[in-house]
């Protein structure tokens, strides 16, 4: 059974005047209702290329076969060797803008088969402890989707990044806004009569962003480290990718807990990263895992120091709008003629965390989080 689509308006086309004071004529024309029937092969094929791209990145695709079927509406869901597909993922993307959609909500709708293909291997062959730990499976099959869609169209992994900030920052009637209802951690506890939606926008959106910040958190420290540019690193080499496959290898057929999960991350942290000296990602855990901060990040008292044995930078990182314990990994740039280079990676403390750095010669200035990696607010 197929539910019909909604209806695209109809348009009016006036073809141009063909001579003074001549009327022209005007043709109606109605968009086709999209087919999902007619699309059935475009979905099988993409499938299969999502398939082929989490198995190289995660292991083996855990199941002998998946099927792929329609559902009527606009729900999907997976279950080990099924997905049920939402009608609207079956839309080519020229149908998705023919029903009205914008550049965003298209890019989400695409995201519908990669996302519950992922859930393969996060959610049905690994699943949660406790409704405390659901969240992580929604988010990681969801930026595991975006990993893919970023191989393909990387314009649009920053156009859902940036409405999921958005939707953080949105405020209610009562001028509360998402963020506020909650950490990841309450799983669906997070749906109150103040966010009727909490746990979908809280896990989806807080929670892709978390995995999003871990790695590149572990990409830049890994590059600080090794020396190594991030640009030649192969992405099934990436210190998150690595730890990914551990989750597979470890929890095939298990659940895993947050802390669990985090305890893999752990082995892959580079020195970068470990807060007091700890081999450790408890600060981010307590404080971004469990707290619901969006801070804004900034510099004061910055000032490019030339000494015999080089050129170095001091001066303070600021984060504001955020709980006084907070530690956020910030990666801090310096600007030259050419594109910002990595120069190192403060973990702040606080309100504020001094720092100095060396920086390359020719550097016009610093810059924090230039590519725009941290979930933080604007100004």
């Amino acid at each position: 059974m197929e539910k019909s689509f909604p209806r695209p308006a109809e348009s009016v086309i006036t073809p141009p005047i063909r001579r003074p004071g001549a009327s022209a004529d005007v043709v109606v024309v109605e968009a086709p209702v999209p087919s999902p029937a007619r699309n059935a092969q475009i979905v099988a094929d993409n499938g299969a290329r999502a398939v082929e791209f989490f198995s190289q990145r995660f292991g083996a695709y855990p199941y002998s076969s998946l099927a792929l079927t329609q559902m009527p509406g606009r729900v999907s869901q997976g279950w080990p060797g099924l997905v049920f597909l939402s009608s609207y993922a079956f839309l080519t993307p020229e149908e998705t803008v023919d029903l009205g959609a914008s550049p965003v909500n298209g890019a989400l709708n695409r995201l519908t088969l990669p996302h519950e293909t992922a859930h393969q291997w996060w959610g049905d062959l690994i699943g949660w402890r406790t409704y405390r730990d659901q969240w992580v499976f929604e988010a990681l099959a969801n930026y595991s989707s975006l990993l893919m869609m970023e191989t393909e169209k990387p314009t649009e992994v920053r156009l859902i990044l940036e409405r999921y900030r958005e939707d953080l920052l949105q405020k209610n009637k009562d001028g509360e806004s998402l963020r506020d209802a909650g950490p990841v951690s309450l799983g669906l506890r997070l749906n109150s009569s103040h966010f009727p939606s909490g746990y979908e926008g809280v896990s989806y959106g807080r929670g892709t962003w978390l995995f999003h910040m871990l790695r590149h958190m572990l990409l830049d420290a890994e590059a600080m480290q090794t020396r190594r540019s991030q640009e030649t690193q192969p992405v099934a080499d990436e210190p998150f990718i690595r730890a990914l496959r551990k989750i597979r290898e470890r929890y095939a057929d298990k659940a895993i807990s947050t802390r669990e999960l985090f305890a893999v991350f752990d082995e892959e942290l580079p020195r970068a990263l470990w807060y007091e000296g700890h081999k450790s990602l408890d600060w981010f855990v307590q404080g971004w895992v469990e707290g619901v901060a969006l801070p804004h990040f900034s510099t004061q008292s910055v000032r490019i120091v030339k000494k015999a044995g080089g050129t170095e930078v001091v001066g303070i990182v600021r984060q504001s709008d955020a709980p006084q314990d907070l530690v956020s990994a910030v990666s801090v740039y310096a600007v030259t003629a050419t594109k910002p280079r990595l120069i190192g990676i403060v973990l702040a403390d606080g309100p504020e965390t001094p720092f100095h750095l060396a920086v390359p010669e020719g550097t016009k200035r610093i810059t924090l989080d230039a590519y725009q990696n941290l979930l933080s607010s604007p100004k």
